[in-house]
């Protein structure tokens, strides 16, 4: 039987949808980020210390990958989400199926081209010797699954996208536990230890494809044939939002793997340490992540239907809830720190810096939370170029130097501290820029740029996608 989606996020409380979305969308990324952290302890009891380096790595490698796909998964949702906000259901089911098909477009040679260039890539991030060889055979392991990874994120989006974020969840979640049951078998009980590791991802991967895959299909009934003409078209339609979305998402493993370039100055203590940190702060912090995925859906089924006015709330209810969610969970991994140290086996400087971070800089992910609320109302407003800028601008114009320099004066907490003032001056600058945005359309004002004279109010004549692309 034919499931019809109704516009799920134009009624209601925004605050109650905000937290809903987010709270279960952090279930299930919680589940697969302290797999992640598990993965880091389970490594640590080998007792070496390269081994810990060599995932921090190969991380910044994965993360590359992990970048495109969420480019991808954010513009068919929005898409998708826009069409059932105007009570297109035809619309939405075929952009999701071309939309699905698009993804391969992007993960195949993404794939190919960084299983090929693996040790060039995770050497440019000062990845050598050893630690070099492990991380690329981490890197390649779990990298050749990235088309996986790709229906998997669109996949959960889509889920979120017609407003069932528990099945969203799920996937998610049942992922995050089989790759806890995996790891320990694949790496002591089979001894197979960095690899086995990998291997527990790759069917981790596997397991949420399929979940997601089982509700986007089978529950949501979210298909419609097509053909090539249909998809070339949807396809240069998605590029409107995809192309910067994917920029956007690119600059923070340029940021990233330039922060571990300087990092691994300091040795490959600071470079665990660092990795030990990469896996506790998603974990920490996975409701603003969960955030980031919940804003999008409810802005844009909000614009499509034409109430502004809840788009601009959206944004205001999303620092509420940023600010309940990070300020109690910043005074817990402070009061943890000396656990946290103990846990993972960290000593002297890498101690040292564990520390620094719980004490000084969980905190500023706060002001980093507000462009997580921000950049999903520019893509659905769209205008995914604004948040391709403010990306960019943290990473690599506030971030590269700001990083340079600490590391120049205050060495490894230098990197951490620079990180982190780069995502404070992104995160108030962005939200002032969506928070203009947003009264512009809750007061019927254009927010058309450049040469570009067409108001929005009439954008719903053309295709989602096309317009606003932040020229």
């Amino acid at each position: 039987m034919s499931q019809s989606h109704a516009a799920t996020y134009t009624n209601g409380s925004i605050f109650s949808h905000v937290v809903s979305l987010s709270m279960t969308s952090a279930i299930g990324l919680f589940a697969i980020f302290i797999v992640d952290l598990v993965d880091v302890f389970f490594i640590s009891i080998l007792g070496e210390s390269e081994l810990a380096a060599a995932v921090g790595f190969a991380g910044i490698g994965l993360f590359l990958g992990a970048a495109v796909c969420i480019g991808i998964s954010i513009g068919i949702s929005t898409v998708v989400a826009q069409s059932l906000g105007a009570a297109d259901e035809a619309e939405a089911k075929r952009f999701a199926t071309n939309g699905l098909l698009y993804t391969l477009l992007w993960t195949i040679p993404t794939t190919i081209a960084t299983m090929y260039y693996a040790p060039e890539l995770l050497s440019l991030v000062g990845a050598a010797d050893k630690t070099l060889e492990l991380a690329v055979m981490y890197f390649r392991i779990v990298g050749v699954s990235l088309p996986l990874l790709g229906f998997a994120m669109a996949g959960t989006s889509l889920l979120r996208a017609v407003g069932d974020a528990k099945m969203s969840m799920w996937s998610t979640l049942i992922g995050g536990l089989v790759n806890a049951v995996l790891d320990p078998i694949f790496i002591f009980t089979l001894k197979m230890g960095l690899s086995g590791a990998a291997i527990a991802s790759v069917f981790s991967r596997v397991t949420v494809t399929a979940v997601a895959m089982y509700g986007v299909f089978k529950k949501h009934e979210l298909y419609a044939p097509t053909n090539l003409q249909s998809f070339l078209r949807d396809a240069k339609q998605l590029n409107g939002i995809v192309i910067p979305s994917l920029i956007t998402n690119l600059s923070g493993p340029i940021g990233s793997a330039f922060a571990t370039a300087q990092m691994a100055k300091f040795g490959t203590d600071a470079v665990a340490a660092t990795s030990v940190i990469g896996r506790i702060t998603p974990v920490a912090f996975a409701g603003l992540y969960g955030l980031s995925g919940a804003v999008g859906p409810i802005a844009s089924q909000n614009f499509g239907a034409g109430n502004y006015q809840r788009v601009r709330q959206t944004l205001i209810e999303s620092f509420k809830f940023s600010c309940l969610y990070v300020i109690p969970v910043a005074i817990l991994i402070y009061l943890l720190q000396q656990q946290l140290v103990e846990t993972f086996g960290l000593k002297d400087e890498a101690a040292e810096l564990l520390e620094f971070y719980t004490t000084f800089i969980v905190i500023s992910y706060l002001l980093f939370a507000l462009q997580l609320a921000a950049n999903p109302i520019f893509t659905a407003l769209r205008h995914p170029g604004f948040s391709t800028i403010s990306n960019m601008a943290r990473d690599l114009l506030l971030g590269i130097p700001l990083i340079y320099i600490g590391a120049m004066y205050f060495d490894a907490r230098g990197v951490l501290a620079g990180q982190a003032a780069a995502n404070a001056i992104a995160g108030v600058l962005t939200f002032a820029v969506a928070m203009w945005l947003t009264r512009r359309v809750e007061n019927g004002q254009s927010i058309e740029i450049g040469s570009l004279r067409t108001r929005w109010h009439h954008y719903r004549a053309i295709a989602p996608g096309v317009q606003h692309r932040g020229h």
